[in-house]
């Protein structure tokens, strides 16, 4: 197993997020400001990785953790799957809308300590959400719940792109709600049946700056498809780059019963 960081204080993060706030703070911009076209030309690689790796869900029992107000949970049930969403914040699955809680169950519940029997879900997906978690107690609790041969798919930011992480220095001032991951924390069998780790942004998140500066347009979209292809090439090629992406993509196999 791989040596986590010490994990941020969940009551907090409970207590902030039930509050609405992003981790980040009101202030911030990289995340939730203007030039979302822009942003989401940085982000399409990490959709695609999603999207294959999911694959087809047709009659899976699917657990998402930190499901939020509920965004992913209508694509992941179009895809075939039975969905469950936890949260540990009532006040965002209160905010929930109809569609969400039409298509899945939603249960306020701490993944450190799942209200699910052993052996239920064929998948589990997270996206974002073991930056605010007790990462080797949740992995636990994923393993437990998880049947043998079952996925974990999540979608995490990592901690050491330059960049970001001297932006999360200077303006994100959070440690007790959220702490990002390193690549080492995910790169180990967690599961027991292999696993796969794709790296997303490097040289295509210089263009979140511009992009939290409202800046937009085709001309920048292209330059974002075209920093995306660099990095598919720098991320064949250095171990380095790769342990410095913006995001990794971790996808894992519970070992057979």
């Amino acid at each position: 197993m791989a040596n986590f960081k010490p994990a941020p204080n969940s009551r907090a993060a409970r207590r902030f997020y039930d509050h609405g706030a992003p981790p980040e703070g009101r202030r911030t911009s990289l995340a939730h400001g203007r030039g979302r076209g822009l942003r989401g030309a940085v982000l399409e690689p990490v959709r695609r990785l999603r999207d294959t790796f999911l694959d087809d869900l047709t009659g899976v029992r699917l657990l998402e953790l930190g499901c939020g107000y509920g965004d992913e949970l209508p694509e992941l049930v179009r895809r075939g799957a039975r969905a469950v969403g936890i949260d540990f914040a009532f006040e965002r699955l209160r905010h929930t809308s109809p569609e969400v809680r039409d298509c899945a169950a939603l249960t306020c519940a701490d993944c450190h300590q799942l209200p699910f029997p052993d052996d239920v879900f064929g998948f589990v997906f997270g996206d974002a959400v073991l930056a605010h978690l007790d990462r080797e107690r949740t992995f636990a609790e994923v393993r437990r719940v998880l049947a043998g041969g079952g996925r974990l798919l999540l979608i995490e930011p990592l901690d050491r792109h330059p960049l970001l992480r001297l932006y999360r220095r200077s303006a994100v001032r959070r440690g007790d709600v959220v702490r990002y991951m390193d690549w080492p924390e995910l790169d180990a069998d967690h599961l027991g049946g292999g696993y796969r780790l794709e790296p997303v942004g490097f040289s295509s998140a210089l263009l979140l700056l511009p992009a939290a500066l409202g800046v937009d347009g085709s001309g920048f979209r292209g330059l974002a498809r075209l920093f995306s292809r660099l990095d598919a090439w720098l991320f064949r090629r250095s171990d380095w780059v790769r342990r410095h992406a913006w995001i990794v993509a971790a996808l894992y196999r519970r070992s057979p019963r």
